[in-house]
């Protein structure tokens, strides 16, 4: 038993192994590259590969043959309660984001292919906006779902042309094309805009955050009137956005 324990354990080890070799700059990685990392063998890595592809825990790219993390992850992951200790750990820093930039901060992640907001703090300005801890918005016409496309989705273009890109004001982007074309803009720039695309009259500017092993975790951003979100303001917030995300960073392993 002892020794049948043991070799279970090796096996989970090695598979968890294998599962921290990806980041967000690892996002697709070949069987040399996982043996290189691990420091063993490739005829061990295929193995293991083999058995994580049929439980769709890991996942190969037909067109290059390199292997990225599987979707049982993710429903493995809408399984487990929100952690009222991440919102708690996040809470000052989005309250320090929303005094300083004067409007409302939201912080929020990647659920059923949707922005689910885990907190909000209202700014001095105290602008109404319709949205409410718990609920849930599209990622197409939202700043917070564009970089969860951008960097929380490794296979955008797939799940961009599954979705139904509904017009929800005259400015939201309906095209897949346009959207792909927008999301590969916002990986290179590092922050994405919402221009009154879920809501006319409104502006948001998000980034993404991620864990100090480089792994995508959630968004943040900060929402107001177009009014105050010209193209010098719209900078600024990202500034303060940038800096937020990277004292987060600082606290999530």
């Amino acid at each position: 038993m002892s020794n049948e324990k043991k070799i279970l354990n090796t096996s989970v080890e090695k598979a968890f192994k294998i599962l921290d070799c990806f980041s967000i700059n690892d996002q697709e990685l070949g069987v040399t590259e996982l043996a290189q990392k691990m420091g063993t063998n490739k005829s061990a890595v295929y193995r293991m590969l083999a058995t994580m592809e049929a439980l769709n825990v890991i996942q190969q790219n037909p067109e290059n043959g390199r292997y990225r993390l599987g979707l049982k992850l993710f429903e493995l992951g809408q399984k487990v309660p929100i952690n009222q200790n991440f919102i708690a750990k996040a809470r000052p820093y989005m309250e320090a984001l929303a005094k300083q930039a004067g409007e409302t901060a939201h912080l929020a992640i990647y659920k059923n292919q949707k922005v689910y907001f885990l907190d909000k703090v209202v700014g001095r300005h105290d602008l109404q906006i319709n949205s409410q801890i718990g609920s849930e918005k599209p990622i197409h016409c939202t700043g917070l779902g564009k970089i969860m496309l951008a960097f929380g989705e490794p296979n955008y273009e797939k799940v961009i042309n599954s979705l139904n890109l509904d017009s929800i004001t005259k400015n939201t982007i309906t095209n897949s094309k346009q959207l792909i074309s927008e999301i590969d803009k916002i990986k290179g720039q590092g922050f994405a805009l919402d221009l009154e695309e879920n809501e006319i009259g409104l502006v948001c500017v998000a980034v993404p955050v991620f864990n100090r092993r480089g792994q995508f975790i959630a968004a943040i951003s900060t929402s107001g009137p177009s009014a105050r979100f010209n193209e010098d303001e719209i900078q600024t917030y990202t500034g303060d956005l940038k800096n937020t995300a990277l004292e987060l960073q600082n606290i999530f392993s």
